[in-house]
């Protein structure tokens, strides 16, 4: 396609590409614009339903004349094919600007942001169309700090005259944003998007999504439909009352509950004053490290109608991510980074195939298809093209965005420490930088350091299973280097959060081994005995660690901790070792 002329429209470059079709970057013949151009795969085109669908995504955003939403240039049929030819917005989506720039944004400049947003959706709702697919990762940010919603390849319209393409029951969306009834599979109405846009919000104030990425599907759908939705100032303090009161009433469960209008919506955000204040609980300020906090409840077991749904949402969701491969929002060639110390190019998407290239951290690679590669044990994998040529596959979680790659790179003072930090532990201190907000200005001299030594000397990062569960866990000393002050932070596996501790002296760690092998160490249990002359001599007891531990050592004080975590009690334990 490259070269080939769509409409006036010269195709310059491949901007996205997947199972049922392209979107390229195309350059006006004769005008100073530029166009993000869709095309359906020929291959698709005999296929009557998936043409109706085409049809209607081109139809739907004919309907929408707004500053704020993606506009329609044209849409074509040809010998060449079917296209929809679109504007081409520069900028960033929402949920990596959250994640790369950001972090959590500021309430005053959150609602700015948003009322833009309400203002499109509502004006869609006023044409009878309905999103179904609200998320951040739809919203693009333009560099003049405008807003533009993306992606309406499966929106719909509620008028009532307009063919359904959707089976009854079957639902559609993305499942972190989508409402209770998205996830029931019932009819939709404006309300469904209302909940979406109330979830977005709680993302861009504080800073991470609702519900942990690890959760499965199912443990997803138990949460959108039975659990209360979480409380914002439980994940970022800096959520004001006001603001927590307008999410809760977006995301309530009842459709009857939330607001009935974006105008609605727009109202409540208005009311919010300047003024409101910011409650800090005092768990906030007094950190206990009870591990309990981090654990992810278990949702109850859902009836046999549920499991009937589910299986129409998996197949339904299947078919309408194939769709919906016009992610609007991919306005640039996706170039991404390795985080990994050393990654094989794969022939395949399989880790035993043959190995095309090496290729080393930082390293930087060209996606050329979707994400929705996944291997046999449910991994998925990016096909990319190296800086060499060399075209082939790499792991998903291997692969971050150049903004994501400096900063992770940023947090390491030498190689040493990014060689032995594993990749899923690098995402995790990264996650913990931005969230702490350790990358702006202030805080910028935290780092990450390692000494050349084995995993049972004293260094600043050490790895053992410190939860017992066969997966290696991860402990690091951070040391800030204007006024020499440490973090300790042990990441654990299962754990989204790190628990951190702070000292003012030099500290180094390692990891204790569980057994005889490790050693025996003061636990605080004491041994009562007899001595000569009668009297009960108290003296320490020294035990072998159930499981594997963490011994620091404080340089100035010359005290050694050992750190374990009581699986029966789910909290951190901390002795000091007698001299």
């Amino acid at each position: 396609m490259i070269g080939s002329i769509i409409e006036n429209y010269e195709i310059d470059e491949l901007i996205d590409e997947g199972g049922m079709g392209s979107i390229y970057l195309g350059l006006h013949k004769f005008l100073p614009r530029k166009a993000a151009i869709k095309a359906l795969n020929p291959l698709l085109i005999s296929k009557p339903e998936i043409i109706e669908r085409f049809r209607n995504e081109a139809l739907i955003l004919s309907q929408l004349q707004h500053p704020n939403i993606v506009s329609l240039y044209d849409y074509v049929e040809n010998k060449e094919g079917n296209f929809i030819i679109m504007e081409y917005i520069e900028g960033e989506n929402l949920a990596e600007y959250i994640e790369t720039t950001t972090g959590p944004i500021p309430q005053r400049r959150t609602i700015n942001l948003f009322l833009k947003i309400l203002d499109a959706v509502g004006h869609a709702h006023a044409k009878n169309i309905i999103h179904r697919d609200i998320k951040p990762s739809n919203f693009i940010i333009t560099p003049n700090n405008n807003v533009k919603v993306l992606d309406f390849g499966i929106a719909k319209s509620i008028d009532g005259k307009s063919k359904t393409l959707t089976k009854s029951g079957s639902k559609v969306g993305t499942t972190f944003y989508m409402s209770p009834q998205q996830v029931k599979g019932q009819i939709l109405d404006r309300r469904s998007d209302i909940y979406s846009l109330g979830v977005s919000l709680f993302q861009m104030v504080t800073g991470q999504p609702p519900y942990d990425e690890d959760n499965s599907e199912y443990d997803l759908y138990n949460l959108i439909i039975n659990e209360p939705f979480p409380d914002p100032a439980e994940f970022y303090v800096g959520v004001s009352g006001d603001m927590t009161k307008v999410i809760h009433k977006a995301t309530a469960k009842r459709p009857l509950d939330r607001y009935q209008s974006c105008e609605e919506f727009s109202t409540a955000l208005l009311g919010i004053t300047k003024s409101s204040k910011i409650h800090i609980p005092i768990a906030m300020r007094t950190k206990i490290i009870d591990l309990a906090d981090n654990e992810e409840s278990k949702p109850p077991v859902l009836n046999r109608r549920f499991w009937r749904s589910l299986l129409l949402l998996i197949i339904t969701t299947l078919f309408v991510a194939a769709i919906s491969i016009g992610i609007y929002y991919s306005l640039k060639t996706d170039m991404r980074q390795i985080i990994a110390n050393e990654q094989s190019l794969y022939s395949e998407v399989n880790i035993n195939s043959d190995q095309v290239e090496n290729l080393k951290f930082g390293e930087q690679v060209k996606v050329i298809s979707t994400g929705a590669l996944m291997d046999k044990d449910g991994e998925f994998w990016f096909k990319v093209v190296s800086m060499r040529g060399n075209s082939g596959f790499i792991p998903f979680n291997n692969l971050v965005r150049k903004k994501i790659y400096e900063q992770i790179n940023s947090i390491f003072e030498n190689n040493k420490a990014q060689v032995i930090t594993p990749v899923f532990f690098k995402k995790q201190l990264r996650t913990y930088f931005v969230s702490n907000r350790l990358f702006n200005a202030v805080n910028r001299e935290w780092k990450l350091f390692a000494m050349d030594k084995s995993n049972f000397e004293y260094n600043y990062i050490a790895k053992a299973d410190f939860n017992n569960n066969d997966l290696e866990d991860f402990a690091c000393v951070l040391k800030n280097n204007l006024d020499n002050s440490k973090k300790l932070l042990i990441f654990l596996d299962n754990s989204s959060k790190p628990i951190a501790f702070d000292y003012q002296e030099n500290i180094k760690i390692k990891s204790i081994q569980k057994g005889k092998k490790g050693g025996a160490w003061y636990l605080g249990n004491d041994i009562k005995r007899k001595g000569k002359n009668g009297h009960q001599i108290k003296s320490n007891r020294y035990e072998y660690l159930p499981h594997d531990g963490l011994l620091l050592y404080m340089e100035d004080s010359k005290q050694t901790i050992v750190f374990r975590l009581n699986l029966e009690e789910n909290i951190i334990t901390f002795f000091e070792q007698p001299n």
